[in-house]
């Protein structure tokens, strides 16, 4: 399933859910009746596991199913449940003029479904950050630019969510009308953001160029099919269980990484294949004629970067050159030149790198030649 089509079912699930809490809220604004207890709180139980797979969806190059999805909604299901049975006792309360308050069963499951419902806030809150970094972590083993991909608005989200669950909790506190407009003036402003930024959320783990499980090994024409590597501390540590590898074969894994290595820096320091924008690790495979994990294990091992500070360092030092070779270039052109596809990008790079912005390097070190 797209990404996209999950979040139409969430904001379509969104929308039959507040539609009948809006018309409850309605009929008890005109009759003075109080309705279904705890239906907003029940409401964020549906909705937190439903944005949290979104971003696992987003974020995490696998295939979800209804009976992964499903045991997460139960809390939700079982609020529900319990409050149509809640809901006579309720009725009888108030008809008696009692305060609602009062009624000790409601009292309990009121105050069990704010401690659930903030339990579940944290718990997914959590687990999003923790797919947030996950993905960082592929696209710098994969990409060489992060420009909309990289979740960045997800940084001005989970604060706001955490206000949003915030209010939530405060509003489900009371059983006033001013609580419910606030819940739904809050749930208005927290999903239109997330639709907006969402929506153009750009998914990249399943694209045919660059997909990132159940790929296929590139093999040269004119080249044996090489041993896959697996990233081990050391060439020679092997698991007790296995007995040693002759030397002989060693020597020759050591040569073809070598070569891997020397081939490589051809490609960048000849060819100077970092120039383009969109470049992936997928790309370079192709190129040397082999696939991703080895070439992702070379240039981690060989070179101690991840991919995406691999190629940067590059663009970076194109940019240098290109400053001090053509002092009046636009810092635009220079940085289109190098390779990056925004100014801003370039500028972050760069300071990264260099501990400065390009126009400073540039007044430090051409202007004063």
């Amino acid at each position: 399933m797209h990404p996209r089509r999950l979040l139409g079912i969430i904001f379509t699930f969104s929308g039959l859910i507040f539609i009948p809490n809006m018309i409850q809220d309605i009929h008890k604004y005109i009759t003075g009746e109080l309705g279904l207890p705890i239906f907003d709180i029940a409401i964020n139980l549906f909705l937190v596991p439903l944005y949290f797979f979104y971003f696992r969806k987003l974020t995490k190059p696998e295939k979800l199913t209804s009976r992964r999805i499903w045991p997460h909604l139960m809390p939700g299901i079982s609020v529900l449940i319990t409050s149509f049975f809640l809901s006579p006792l309720q009725e009888k309360v108030a008809g008696n003029g009692v305060f609602l308050n009062a009624n000790l069963p409601l009292i309990i499951f009121r105050c069990a479904s704010l401690i659930l419902q903030a339990i579940m806030i944290t718990i997914y809150t959590l687990r999003i950050l923790h797919l947030k970094r996950e993905h960082m972590q592929r696209l710098e083993e994969n990409y060489s630019f992060m420009e909309d991909i990289d979740l960045h608005w997800l940084n001005q989200a989970i604060p706001l969510a955490a206000f949003f669950a915030f209010v939530a909790l405060f509003a489900s506190c009371f059983q006033a009308i001013w609580s419910d407009y606030l819940f739904h003036i809050s749930s208005i402003l927290f999903t239109f953001y997330l639709f907006i930024h969402a929506l153009n959320e750009p998914y990249i783990c399943y694209t045919e160029q660059h997909a990132e499980i159940h790929e296929e090994e590139i093999i040269s024409p004119n080249s044996c099919p090489e041993p896959p590597v697996t990233a081990p501390t050391s060439e020679t540590e092997l698991s007790p269980v296995f007995p040693a590898l002759p030397e002989k074969y060693l020597k020759n894994l050591g040569i073809k990484r070598e070569k891997m290595k020397d081939e490589l820096v051809h490609l960048f320091d000849e060819k100077e294949i970092y120039t383009n924008g969109n470049l992936t690790i997928a790309d370079v495979a192709a190129l040397l004629g082999t696939n991703r994990t080895y070439v992702s294990n070379v240039i981690n091992n060989e070179f101690g970067f991840s991919f995406y500070q691999f190629v940067n360092k590059y663009r970076i030092q194109k940019a240098t050159i290109l400053l001090i070779q053509h002092p009046d270039m636009q810092i635009q052109e220079v940085a289109s030149l190098s390779g990056f596809n925004s100014l801003s990008s370039f500028i972050s790079s760069f300071k990264l790198n260099e501990g400065i912005t390009p126009k400073q390097w540039k007044q430090r070190y051409v202007d004063i030649l």
